[in-house]
């Protein structure tokens, strides 16, 4: 059986956000600057533009039991992994997660990993920070890092 992937937008404070996915699960949430004229309201999409919408009105919700499609190595999946157990309003460093994974001596590899992040919000990867604490490099943005950092723990 193919999946049949399809797109939708939801439009946040940091800027329009594609959702792609199919019955199987979802894809990819990324910024996009254009809407796609065949985007719609796709069942298979509701519950993650659901959730997305109470991440943004909520302050401190956590995305929890969206089917994902993660096509990804191991050592992605693990940083994925530990990455998504950061709550709302905490951060934690590149070097911490690389321990915690098992691997103390893979910041980088840890840095790359997150670049790739297909899943925006639902992997928190914009709750990690350089060691010095700063706000580091954003795929999405430095701009939108410190907006969601800033929505998370204002009402922390």
């Amino acid at each position: 059986m193919t999946a049949t992937f399809v797109r939708g937008h939801y439009q946040s404070p940091i800027g329009l956000l594609e959702v792609r996915g199919s019955e199987m699960g979802i894809l990819s949430i990324k910024y996009t600057e254009e809407e796609h004229p065949e985007a719609g309201i796709h069942d298979c999409l509701q519950e993650c533009m659901d959730q997305l919408h109470a991440y943004f009105t909520k302050k401190d919700h956590i995305f929890h039991s969206l089917p994902l499609l993660l096509n990804a190595t191991d050592f992605q999946k693990e940083v994925w992994d530990e990455v998504g157990k950061i709550q709302p309003g905490q951060q934690k460093t590149y070097g911490q997660i690389a321990k915690t994974i098992g691997n103390p001596h893979a910041v980088r590899a840890v840095g790359t990993a997150l670049k790739t992040n297909p899943l925006l919000l639902v992997i928190p990867c914009h709750r990690v920070v350089p060691q010095n604490h700063g706000i580091g490099n954003y795929a999405g943005g430095n701009w939108r890092k410190e907006w969601l950092l800033e929505h998370e723990t204002s009402n922390s």
